[in-house]
């Protein structure tokens, strides 16, 4: 990592900045690091890391966007850390586009469970680096040796007396850089920040109301819209009654576009009203993939798998099943909306995305502007969950706009939400698991089908003249989206790999990013086959799951921890449990679930969870975030299904596709296991083992292994 200044020639191209002077920090988002110095102050968008004004102003720049997982908390302790800022004046602002702020997956996007995993370093860095350059200057000025001062709230301390960083920004600013090798970073037992449980600094703003959403946007001029789209997936608009639409007051033209009809309106309402009097019809549906129901989807799967075949297994046992999970929508709490100003030389964008680089794809692609006329105002998100990392809303924005000459507002309603998802994808997996005379797996086959993510995305993020390799890549190399967890299976003997045969079949149902996407499939297969082989071996199935994990000390020091927090074995009369453990964007994750069940309505009364994550930065947040996946989790593995009929999706809002209400939340006890490894994934690994926990738990109960979701399907339903 080398840390080197930027001119002032590459920063004024870079950054909009008038006023006064300060200190500028940059990083690139490469290996490499960045730490230029030039004079002036960031108005409005900051393309750098850091700013320390000479009025003492310190304003980092979030390379990650903020949607409910605490980003705007975490990476921003991690530079104070070692900035020694003043952690309640420090100003946080979201980046705009610009590929130096691009993570691991080399897009600037917020996803993946990456933030925190990705920024630690590089943040750590960008702080110590500035600090060292502060004290160096201050040491100048004051005539003293940088041995002899100390910092403190952004201040340097020297003999009793506080002075302000920006005191010294404007000559810290003409100071070489430090080199990588020179940068001194706090030790753990110095962190005062770091692994601390900090409340997040949007708490307030949010409980009070003051927080902006991207569905709370107002722009002078701006204009509203409403959206229906065609029904069935792959149709067209053909006819629309567009006078009746006009007739509603403040409507203002009716647009149709490629898959869809945009009203817009002076009102949201407005255009909501006249949406419902169009009396649109819509192509038929296109038979060229299957998709025209959730059987004919099914059927296409199972033909898949049997043109496969299954491997032949010469074991003492053998364990051959088949398991399956529906298609899952994101319901987030805010639905899809955008804001979009397409003007002659630029386009604003205020949008609540997880992807700026999407965002800027797609908008290219309809305006033909480049990435230095897209301005994009990232908003705050009510969920996000991998939906937000799309840009189809975002297009739906700009069209409008650069068909009304002025900024357009569209806001999908819940219906539309619901209905033109990308969805969860819908999985189908048959094993073959061969057990040695002692009832331990030596063998495991399983061959899986689904449709594919990564085939969908991938000719958004590639140059046009390379979107044909998408199938073919896939064809080769599988769905790594949807193969995550299915090649990592603990508990086979040590070198032993699974055999994961994925299969790839196209379907007009679009599907993308879910939280943690194919972990939330295969833990479930996974740790639902082990439990069988326990339950075979007539052993306890915690006992069976940690005396094959001897190589795995990580992953089995987690499931030793939730079981003795748990008290597994120790469930009061009429409760059952269930156990789970799964690795999962670097981390390693346990569960046990303890629920009651008396005529089919199931009490889930406590969720115990351990995680091993590395450093955590904020435990306040972490364990939020585990929360919320284990209710979302709770929610989706009760009563989440995605069902086709007729070419459309059956379910259209909450009463349909419901989800876990506060009374229905089991108790969550969190354990985050101490360590000293870097911070790993986070945000989504809360979610993988509930499924398989609680099924588990079932069997326990005497019930029947259920090998399919969701579990309403089976008569089941939540108390």
């Amino acid at each position: 990592m080398q840390l080197h200044n930027l001119s002032r020639r590459r920063f004024l191209q870079g950054t909009a900045a008038v006023g006064a002077s300060g200190l500028l920090i940059g990083c690139s988002s490469g290996p490499e690091l960045a730490l230029p110095t030039p004079r002036q102050e960031p108005v409005g968008e900051m393309h750098e890391w850091l700013f320390i004004g000479i009025d003492n102003k310190i304003i980092m720049t979030n390379p990650q966007t903020e949607m409910g997982q605490g980003v705007n908390t975490s990476l921003p302790q991690i530079l104070a850390e070692e900035l020694d800022a003043d952690w309640n004046t420090l100003e946080v602002r979201q980046a705009p586009l610009n590929s130096k702020f691009n993570n691991s997956m080399m897009m600037q996007m917020t996803g993946g469970s990456t933030a925190v995993k990705d920024y630690y370093h590089s943040l750590r860095a960008v702080g110590a680096g500035a600090r060292q350059m502060i004290l160096k200057a201050a040491a100048a000025e004051l005539g003293t040796s940088v041995t002899s001062l100390k910092t403190e709230n952004a201040h340097v301390i020297y003999q009793g007396k506080a002075y302000p960083y920006g005191q010294f920004a404007n000559s810290a600013a003409n100071l070489p850089a430090p080199d990588a090798d020179d940068l001194v970073l706090k030790s753990d037992s110095q962190f005062k920040l770091i692994g601390k449980p900090v409340t997040h600094r949007d708490t307030h703003a949010r409980i009070t109301g003051q927080a902006n959403y991207g569905i709370d946007v107002q722009v002078p001029n701006m204009l509203n819209a409403a959206i229906v789209h065609a029904p069935i997936f792959g149709s067209k608009p053909l006819k629309w009654d567009e006078q009746a639409a006009l007739a509603v007051k403040g409507v203002k033209k009716v647009i149709a576009i490629d898959h869809a009809l945009i009203v817009v309106a002076d009102k949201y309402w407005q255009a909501k009203k006249a949406a419902a009097v169009l009396k649109a019809s819509f192509s038929a549906y296109n038979a060229a993939m299957p998709g025209i129901s959730t059987a004919d989807i099914n059927q296409a799967y199972s033909d898949a798998l049997d043109e496969e075949g299954q491997a032949e297994v010469k074991a003492p046992h053998v364990i051959n099943v088949e398991y399956s999970v529906p298609f899952l929508a994101h319901t987030t709490m805010e639905p899809m909306n955008a804001t979009a100003w397409v003007q002659a030389d630029r386009v604003d964008l205020w949008i609540p995305s997880q992807s700026q680089t999407v965002s800027a794809a797609f908008t290219k692609a309809i305006t033909g502007m480049d990435d230095e006329q897209i301005h994009i105002h990232n908003t705050l998100m009510g969920g996000g969950f991998g939906r937000r990392g799309e840009g189809d809303f975002v297009a739906e924005a700009v069209l409008a706009s650069m068909a009304m000459g002025q900024p357009v507002k569209i806001t999908w309603s819940r219906e539309e939400d619901v209905q033109h998802d990308m969805y969860r994808p819908m999985v189908m997996s048959r094993f073959q698991v061969g057990l040695d005379a002692n009832f331990k797996p030596i063998e495991w086959h399983n061959q899986f089908v689904s449709s594919s993510v990564m085939r969908r995305v991938m000719p958004v993020l590639l140059p046009d003249f390379l979107d044909w390799l998408a199938p073919p890549l896939t064809n080769i190399i599988g769905d790594m989206i949807i193969g995550e967890g299915a090649n990592h299976i603990a508990y086979l003997p040590e070198g032993e790999k699974p055999n994961a045969t994925q299969l790839l079949v196209d379907t007009n149902v679009p599907v993308g990013a879910w939280r943690s996407v194919g972990h939330s499939s295969n833990c479930f297969f996974t740790e639902s086959i082990i439990d069988e082989a326990a339950h075979l071996a007539q052993q306890d199935p915690y006992q069976y799951r940690t005396g094959l994990m001897t190589h795995t000390p990580r992953e089995q020091a987690v499931l030793d921890l939730v079981a003795k927090q748990a008290n597994w074995g120790k469930a009061p009369t009429g409760h059952f449990q269930g156990i789970a453990v799964e690795f999962a964007f670097m981390s390693y994750t346990a569960m046990v679930v303890e629920m009651s069940i008396e005529n089919n309505a199931i009490k889930v009364h406590k969720v115990t969870c351990a995680v091993d994550c590395g450093k955590v930065v904020n435990p306040n947040g972490a364990i939020a975030q585990i929360e919320g996946g284990i209710n979302f989790a709770l929610s989706a593995t009760m009563q989440g299904e995605i069902s086709i009929d007729d070419g459309r999706v059956q379910q259209s809002n909450f009463h349909d596709y419901p989800l876990l209400r506060l009374a229905q939340s089991p108790v969550i006890d969190v354990h985050l296991m101490p360590s000293k490894e870097a911070p790993t994934g986070l945000g989504e690994v809360g979610v993988p083992p509930l499924a398989p926990a609680l099924c588990n738990a079932l069997v326990a109960a005497g019930e029947q292994r259920v090998r399919s979701l969701p579990l309403s399907k089976h008569g089941y339903r939540l108390a």
